[in-house]
């Protein structure tokens, strides 16, 4: 803080030498606005060696609220640097954590961090760059929990849905284990989940972050929002890399749109093989769980549940994010892999997840297309 004071000291002497030589604080003499300014970034984890980029942004939003994209005439300092950066682009040579703000007028930004890692696997290579019809796969979150007397009938139509080949391509299964904390199977993840969702009771079935209004689990129920939610054409293609490294998961996800869009990219992480044992059981597999939802990435619960990471994208172009996990050390990281996801708004203020994929840890998937 001192050095910013000091920066900022420095910028009103400028501008009052400057001022008396009859010019404006702005280069080219141009006027200042006034409002409060934000520094911003497209990605704030990138890949450490000079390989990813973070691109700076500052922002203005003057009185009336009307926002500026003043960057071009700000000036960004790294850390304690008396000097400004030369671009807004960043990229960092070694793997660390670094700090960021933005001078513009007598205005002072946020302090931005933008941390880079290593250990992140480069994406697989698109196979058809021209291609956007891409294989759509629909989400089923079980809500369940070991102590759930009726829940092995849900396991059972589970089994029997999954055993189907008509549909084994059509859908995606994310056991949330959230009706009793005594379950080995359970995390604060899958609480959190349940509370956006909310199932009306236990066993339940929903679809694609959707609220359910009534009970979904019987088999030709779920055939049947499985074939309505997959008779959409995905929307985006998902290819992606997962990795271990430095006490985390990394996933390195790529986007392609079929159609424009501001989309967000989510990361779960799901562990398979967990031994509790399950009330109701009919059968020794059910005390065995798989897909279990361990922990959602994100800074809040809402882009833990809905994913958090933006992209903007025309129709036929792609981008990429690097999200991060850290590890549990009661997961067994062998069980483990990644579900990710990619969610829009839906245009009446609802995120809606319109295509996802699951990525095995120390493994690739790449877009998959019909």
């Amino acid at each position: 803080m001192k050095k910013q004071l000091l920066v900022l000291l420095q910028v009103l002497f400028i501008g009052l030498l400057a001022s008396c030589e009859g010019q404006g604080p702005d280069s080219g003499g141009d006027e200042t606005l006034a409002g409060k300014i934000t520094l911003l970034a497209d990605k704030t984890l990138i890949r450490a060696g000079g390989s990813d980029q973070a691109v700076l942004q500052v922002l203005l939003t003057d009185e009336s609220g009307m926002i500026h994209d003043v960057t071009a005439k700000a000036e960004i300092y790294m850390g304690d640097s008396s000097e400004p950066i030369s671009s807004p682009i960043f990229t960092a040579a070694s793997a660390g954590t670094f700090s960021f703000y933005a001078l513009y007028g007598m205005e002072i930004s946020n302090n931005l961090e933008v941390k880079a890692v290593s250990g992140v696997a480069d994406l697989p290579a698109d196979s058809d760059k021209a291609n956007t019809n891409f294989s759509h796969r629909v989400l089923l979150v079980q809500h369940t929990g070991s102590a759930c007397p009726n829940c092995p009938n849900v396991m059972n139509n589970l089994k029997r849905l999954a055993e189907d080949n008509a549909y084994t391509d059509k859908y995606l299964h994310v056991a949330s284990h959230s009706y009793n904390d005594d379950d080995d199977a359970y995390s604060s993840a899958a609480a959190i989940l349940a509370s956006f969702l909310k199932p009306d009771a236990y066993p339940w079935v929903t679809f694609n972050l959707f609220e359910a209004s009534k009970f979904l689990g019987d088999v030709e129920s779920m055939k049947n929002c499985i074939d309505l939610f997959h008779e959409e054409s995905a929307r985006v293609g998902i290819c992606a890399s997962a990795s271990e490294a430095n006490g985390h998961f990394y996933a390195n996800v790529g986007v392609k749109a079929a159609e424009a869009g501001n989309y967000r990219v989510g990361v779960w992480v799901l562990e398979d093989n967990i031994h509790s044992t399950q009330s109701g059981a009919t059968a020794s597999w059910q005390h065995i769980h798989s897909n279990a939802l361990r922990e959602m990435a994100g800074s809040n619960k809402t882009d833990r549940v809905y994913g958090g990471n933006a992209i903007r994208l025309e129709s036929g172009a792609s981008g990429s994010v690097i999200v991060e996990v850290a590890v549990d050390e009661k997961w067994v990281v062998g069980n483990c892999k990644l579900f990710i996801f990619v969610t829009t708004d839906d245009g009446k203020g609802n995120l809606e997840l319109v295509n996802s994929t699951v990525c095995p840890i120390g493994q690739s998937v790449t877009y998959d297309y019909n």
